[in-house]
C-alpha cells in the first residue's frame, strides 16, 4: 500500500512539475484568435528518445510520428493511446549504421499513403498504411545518394519538397566519407514520374519545410546557429520564383534566447507554427512572432489534428494543446 501511495505521489508530482513549465504566451493580439491563454498542454505519453515528424491521418483519426533514434514510427489515438506502429521504420541492417537510422519527417499524401523521410536508407519512402509495405520513391539526384532526407511537404499540385541535411549520416555534419552530394539541398519531386530537381543549394542547414494552403509560399527552417532564420520563397506552379528572403530571424526576435526552428507547419490563414526552443513559436503572415506555446522542453515539430488540437513532438514525449 505504501508503495502504491508513493508511486501516486511521484506521478502527481511529475504532472505538477510539467504543468508548471508549460504556458501560453500572447505576444500580439492575433494570438488570441488562435489559442486561449488558459489552454492546457497535455502529455499524451513518453518513453521516446527524440520524437519527430508528426502527421495526422484524417482517414483513421490518429496521429503518426517518428523517433529516428529508436528507428520506430509510433501511433497515437484516443482509444488505443500511444504504441509502436512500424519498427524498424528505416534502416533494417543488423549492424549499427548511425545514431538516427529511422524515419524523420512524415506526411499523408492525397492518396492516403504515408510518405517518409528515411534517414537510414537515405531516401524518400512510401509506406502502405494497411500492409506497412515500404517502397522507395527517390534515393538519388543526378546519380548520387542523398545525405539523409529530413522533412517534407506536399504542394497542392502534387509535388513533394524535402530537405536533405546530413543529420542521419554516421558522422553527421562532419561526415565526408559517406556523403555524395556536397550541398545540404532542398529538392522537389514530381509525383508523376519521380523525377528530382535540386531547387535550393545555398543553405547551410535546412531542416523543417512547409508550403502554405494555396501553394504560393515555401518556408524552410534553418537549424543554423550562425543564421537561425526561417526563409520564405515565392512559388508559381510549384516553381521557385526569385531569391528567398528571411521571414523571421529568431536571434533578433528573441535576443535573450538562443533558439532556432526545427519542424514547421502553416495553418489555413497563413500563420506559421515553428517548433523552436522549448515550444512552438507562432508567426503571423508579416513575419512577426505573435505568440508562443511553451512546452518547457525542447520541441522538434508539430502537426494539426482534425480534432482541433496541435500535436507537438517534444524530446521524449508527445504533447497536444487545443486550438480555437
Amino acid at each position: 500500500m505504501r508503495l502504491l501511495i508513493l508511486i501516486s505521489i511521484l506521478s502527481l508530482s511529475m504532472s505538477y512539475n510539467f504543468a508548471q513549465t508549460t504556458k501560453i504566451e500572447i505576444l500580439k493580439p492575433g494570438m488570441q484568435k488562435i489559442i486561449s491563454a488558459k489552454a492546457i498542454i497535455e502529455n499524451l505519453g513518453e518513453g521516446m528518445v527524440w520524437a519527430e515528424g508528426p502527421v495526422w491521418n484524417n482517414r483513421g483519426n490518429y496521429l503518426l510520428f517518428s523517433d529516428p533514434r529508436l528507428n520506430t514510427i509510433y501511433r497515437w489515438d484516443k482509444e488505443g493511446g500511444l504504441r509502436p506502429f512500424i519498427k524498424p521504420s528505416g534502416y533494417e541492417g543488423a549492424e549499427w549504421y548511425s545514431d538516427e537510422p529511422g524515419t524523420n519527417g512524415l506526411l499523408i499524401n492525397k492518396e492516403g499513403d504515408l510518405i517518409a523521410c528515411d534517414h537510414g536508407n537515405r531516401r524518400i519512402t512510401k509506406i502502405n498504411l494497411s500492409t506497412k509495405e515500404k517502397t522507395a520513391l527517390v534515393s538519388k539526384w543526378e546519380g548520387k545518394r542523398f545525405n539523409s532526407p529530413n522533412d517534407l511537404c506536399e504542394h497542392p499540385l502534387g509535388y513533394y519538397f524535402f530537405t536533405d541535411p546530413p543529420y542521419g549520416l554516421p558522422g553527421r555534419l562532419n561526415d565526408t566519407s559517406n556523403r555524395e552530394i556536397a550541398q545540404n539541398g532542398v529538392y522537389r519531386v514530381n509525383k508523376t514520374d519521380n523525377s528530382v530537381e535540386q531547387v535550393i543549394n545555398n543553405l547551410a542547414r535546412p531542416n523543417g519545410i512547409a508550403v502554405n494552403a494555396d501553394g504560393s509560399k515555401l518556408y524552410v527552417a534553418l537549424s543554423d546557429d550562425a543564421k537561425p532564420y526561417l526563409m520564405v520563397y515565392d512559388l508559381e506552379n510549384a516553381n521557385i520564383k526569385g531569391e528567398g528572403r528571411i521571414f523571421i530571424d529568431f536571434e533578433k526576435a528573441f535576443p535573450a534566447e538562443k533558439i532556432r526552428a526545427d519542424g514547421i507547419k502553416v495553418d489555413r490563414n497563413g500563420n506559421v507554427f515553428a517548433a523552436a526552443g522549448d515550444g512552438v513559436v507562432v508567426i503571423g503572415t508579416d513575419g512577426i512572432a505573435i505568440g508562443r506555446i511553451r512546452s518547457g522542453i525542447r520541441t522538434a515539430n508539430c502537426a494539426f489534428g482534425a480534432d482541433g488540437f496541435l500535436y507537438m513532438t517534444a524530446s521524449d514525449r508527445l504533447l497536444r494543446v487545443k486550438l480555437k
